[in-house]
């Protein structure tokens, strides 16, 4: 028996030890909302492998992207890296910061963000995964970004009045955030932020980036659609519904004119009951309707923001 399990535990090992690393050639880009043109930092393109990492360096960002200057030096010193085992394939990323604000200096279109990173792969036998897209890491592995909490940091958390106690990541999915497939934890001297896979993702105010919530302890009664809370609202709310059956559910807000301006839902549910953040900042003062629906079945209410 010992003799099987030494043969066992030897084979494992060297699988752990001689498993394929992979190549991940790198660059990191910057874009401008302005021009929309793609500034790519010279000096932050590379490679690596899988099982290793690479670290942001300091950069002068030109003249047109002066203004987000606080934003990338906020992520000066991250530590980039993809786990051991984590491809199949060697990949080329690009690493892009996005979604500036082009009325103001240092921030995101979101004000709640202190980040918003897209990642596009070109994979050697996958292809091209854009920025909208999924690409998967092998079960149990991760990407991560481990962000040093600078002084740089520090300041643009106190510019965005910040805290890390108030702090969430999400994947950037059918114009919410969610937080489903990553984890991220902000003890010691860096915040730590782990992926399941590339695409849009993005860092901040957890209490109003993060989009629907995990499904709440209480069981369903009805379908059914609660009134926003608090309400009236400024900026942001939130708003509870239920299912009693698995499906289809679409959450979407509209104005008095019956223009949609926001889907926060649109997904497959189980039954159960759940809640959505609702961040209005760049909506006008007014009355909102929001709409659940479900198979044949819809329900609708008012909510109020006042500005």
């Amino acid at each position: 028996m010992k003799k099987y399990l030494t043969i066992f535990f030897m084979a494992l090992f060297a699988i752990n030890v001689f498993a394929t690393e992979y190549t991940v050639t790198y660059q990191v880009n910057v874009y401008n909302p302005v021009t929309l043109n793609v500034y790519t930092i010279q000096s932050e393109s590379g490679s690596f492998q899988t099982g290793q990492s690479f670290v942001m360096g300091a950069a002068t960002l030109p003249a047109d992207l002066a203004n987000w200057q606080s934003l990338y030096d906020a992520l000066v010193g991250t530590r980039f890296g993809i786990d051991s085992g984590a491809l199949n394939e060697n990949i080329t990323i690009g690493i892009n910061l996005l979604d500036f604000n082009p009325n103001v200096a240092g921030q995101y279109l979101n004000p709640n963000l202190f980040m918003f990173l897209g990642v596009v792969v070109v994979g050697e036998t996958s292809g091209v995964t854009q920025i909208n897209e999924f690409y998967h890491f092998n079960e149990g592995k991760n990407a991560y970004l481990k962000i040093p909490k600078s002084a740089s940091l520090n300041s643009l958390f106190s510019l965005l009045s910040l805290t890390f106690d108030d702090l969430g990541f999400g994947y950037y999915v059918n114009d919410i955030f969610m937080s489903n497939g990553l984890n991220f934890n902000t003890e010691g001297d860096s915040v730590r932020l782990y992926l399941s896979h590339f695409s849009k993702f993005g860092g901040g105010r957890g209490s109003v980036i993060l989009g629907v919530e995990e499904t709440l302890p209480v069981a369903p009664t009805s379908f059914d659609l609660f009134q926003n809370y608090p309400n009236p609202f400024n900026p942001s709310t939130k708003i509870r519904y239920s299912v009693t059956a698995a499906g289809l559910v679409t959450l979407k807000v509209y104005n008095m004119l019956g223009q949609e301006v926001k889907t926060l839902v649109s997904t497959n549910k189980e039954a159960g009951v759940y809640e959505v953040s609702f961040d209005a900042t760049n909506l006008p003062s007014g009355v909102y309707v929001y709409e659940l629906k479900q198979n044949n079945m819809s329900l609708t209410k008012k909510m109020t923001l006042i500005k």
